[in-house]
């Protein structure tokens, strides 16, 4: 069994995850597919370690970083987030972001946090069949809610909550995965 963790980003990380980001592999799936510069990268990163309402995680595995997944928007008076992730490594071994999620979501339910919300554009299939896959539920649609080469896409809204998981998660038992 390979030795996965999370750990919070450095900043020795980000120039990993700035290639990753860039690379039209992850960027058709976000809200922007603009290139960021490494600028924009840094001042995001200065921001995020600043913002209480945000956790950055890469993903190792055999101390090799495969990904990135972060909560946004954590709120203590509602107990609840949002999350977005990506495999950033086209060579991750297969089921990485199974195990990249289970370590994530048990890390913010193991912090009381209740809902894990997401945001899926509908033309990214794999990550809809992924987070239902995981347990979320749709709970709703913004139609035409993002604009993305002169067009407009709709989002998914999904939801994933505290007792659902603890239920759930035994489906998506991997061994004892660490974070630090």
């Amino acid at each position: 069994m390979s030795n996965v963790q999370l750990r919070i980003l450095e900043e020795q990380d980000l120039a990993h995850i700035l290639k990753w980001r860039n690379s039209e592999r992850i960027k058709q799936y976000m809200y922007s597919d603009k290139e960021i510069s490494w600028e924009e990268h840094l001042q995001w990163y200065q921001q995020m370690k600043v913002d209480p309402s945000k956790k950055v995680f890469i993903f190792l595995t055999d101390d090799l970083p495969l990904g990135l997944v972060q909560f946004y928007d954590i709120n203590d008076q509602h107990n609840r987030c949002y999350w977005g992730f990506y495999i950033g490594e086209e060579t991750a071994p297969a089921g990485s972001g199974t195990k990249m999620a289970t370590l994530a979501i048990n890390h913010m339910i193991d912090l009381g946090i209740r809902k894990i919300c997401a945001e899926v554009i509908t033309t990214n299939r794999p990550s809809l069949n992924f987070h239902q896959k995981l347990g979320f539920q749709i709970e709703g649609r913004f139609k035409r809610h993002i604009r993305k080469d002169k067009k407009y896409y709709d989002v998914i809204s999904l939801a994933l909550f505290q007792d659902e998981w603890k239920v759930r998660k035994e489906r998506f038992h991997e061994g004892n995965y660490n974070r630090t």
